[in-house]
């Protein structure tokens, strides 16, 4: 990507953001492609590997994943519920680095409950790699008047 695209991209992020989901910058920013299934319960996530994504080494930095599963399993929760859910803990494990193609989130719940929910995620290329897992316990977090 170079200087242009890179600053075309960052006015398109910007030019569309707003703090709903699937709307902040960083995920327009990211490129990230929102799709759910109601069914499985399912929040999918498919986005672009770019430049911005890399470490020193060329490979797509470790925060990178865990932030396309905090965002995948975040936003299972806010199609599915009736009120905003906080992550209180996560934990990723990682299985294999990748520099180019796409990377493809898909969380779905482990234990779904009322006021805490315990999910997972798993990030994979586009060969279907899983290249990390993530594990998350949400909240629910309601505001007081």
């Amino acid at each position: 990507m170079d200087k242009q695209e890179f600053m075309n991209l960052v006015e398109r992020a910007y030019d569309a953001k707003d703090l709903k989901p699937e709307s902040i910058f960083m995920f327009n920013l990211l490129q990230f492609d929102f799709t759910y299934n109601d069914e499985e319960k399912t929040c999918t996530i498919t986005c672009p590997i770019t430049d911005i994504m890399l470490n020193p080494s060329g490979i797509v930095h470790g925060g990178i994943y865990t932030f396309i599963a905090d965002t995948a399993m975040g936003h299972l929760n806010f199609h599915l519920k009736d009120a905003p859910y906080v992550t209180l803990e996560m934990k990723t494990s990682y299985f294999k680095a990748v520099s180019a193609g796409k990377i493809i989130a898909t969380s779905r719940y482990i234990k779904e409950g009322y006021k805490v929910s315990f999910m997972e995620c798993d990030v994979r290329n586009e060969e279907g790699d899983v290249l990390c897992k993530t594990t998350g316990t949400f909240y629910r977090f309601e505001k007081k008047g």
